[in-house]
């Protein structure tokens, strides 16, 4: 299943277990899954995450746990600043054998939801990695941090974790299996003309039965999806590349529907596109 997701996750050899701290541009990631648990800790800034059919702001202090196999989509502006932990499958499963059948319910908006103690301990062991992740390496590093990992994961199935739904995991299961064909096929051709239609056949559904599909499933439209991708890929060129935003447009599945790829573009990362590529390579300055 991993494979045809839209997040391919690259885990570190050292400890197997991905732990950054990052420094964000505006970026939006569309909604995807993988099969590790994923936690995020926000410093400053603020973070949308839409996991399932719930929407959730995270601020300073904020923290939120994304499931296996939860389909989700991030986005975030410039200047937040935020930690992330990516903890793969085999590691959970190793260590919590019946990690198939638990769900972990955590999330806190801000530094304000630590009020609650099993919180604030999770809220101040994030907090202490983050810190521990950008100070000097020392030796012993990994160590140290791989410590802090593993009591994050007990003191969240201890704390946190609630029995599965194992029938509506199944089903789950089933259309994602469904919906990383089309998520591959749309990161493949997202530059080409796609139809309903042309997707709806990949995974042998008639095309209004797929749309309904899609939407209950990813919290957004085909087309909606789509663009997302391409505007993800137009951010790159603009990023890191002189050409025209009209010749980003077409390069990336726009087509001669420029006024849509600005109107979009705007929706997605708050401004133009010539003002975001002013704005970036200003910050860098």
């Amino acid at each position: 299943m991993e494979k045809v997701s839209h997040e391919q996750i690259h885990y570190p050899s050292d400890t197997g277990i991905l732990l950054n701290v990052h420094q964000c541009e505006s970026r939006y990631v569309p909604s995807h899954w993988h099969n590790g648990l994923e936690i995020v800790y926000i410093f400053s800034g603020r973070l949308a995450i839409t996991a399932g059919e719930k929407e959730y702001a995270i601020e300073d202090g904020g923290f939120a746990v994304v499931n296996s196999r939860t389909i989700h989509s991030t986005c975030a502006r410039v200047g937040s600043k935020n930690l992330l932990i990516q903890v793969p499958y085999d590691i959970l499963k190793r260590n919590v054998p019946d990690f198939d059948l638990i769900s972990i319910k955590c999330v806190c908006l801000n530094r304000e939801g630590w009020s609650s103690e099993k919180h604030a301990a999770i809220g101040a062991l994030l907090e202490k990695m983050g810190k521990l992740c950008e100070a000097p390496h020392k030796r012993g590093y990994h160590l140290i941090q791989t410590s802090f990992v593993y009591e994050l994961l007990y003191l969240l199935i201890k704390d946190f974790s609630t029995g599965a739904d194992l029938v509506l995991r199944e089903k789950t299961d089933r259309n994602i299996e469904r919906l990383g064909v089309v998520l591959q096929y749309a990161r493949e051709h997202y530059n080409e003309d796609i139809y309903l239609q042309d997707v709806a056949d990949l995974v042998a559904l008639n095309r209004e039965y797929f749309a309904r599909f899609f939407k209950k499933y990813m919290g957004i439209t085909f087309l909606d999806y789509l663009q997302s991708i391409r505007l993800e890929h137009a951010r790159d060129d603009i990023l890191n590349t002189d050409i025209s935003t009209v010749e980003i447009s077409e390069k990336n599945g726009f087509g001669k529907n420029y006024h849509t790829f600005l109107r979009k573009f705007k929706e997605q990362y708050g401004c133009l596109p010539g003002q975001f590529r002013r704005q970036m390579r200003n910050s860098e300055r």
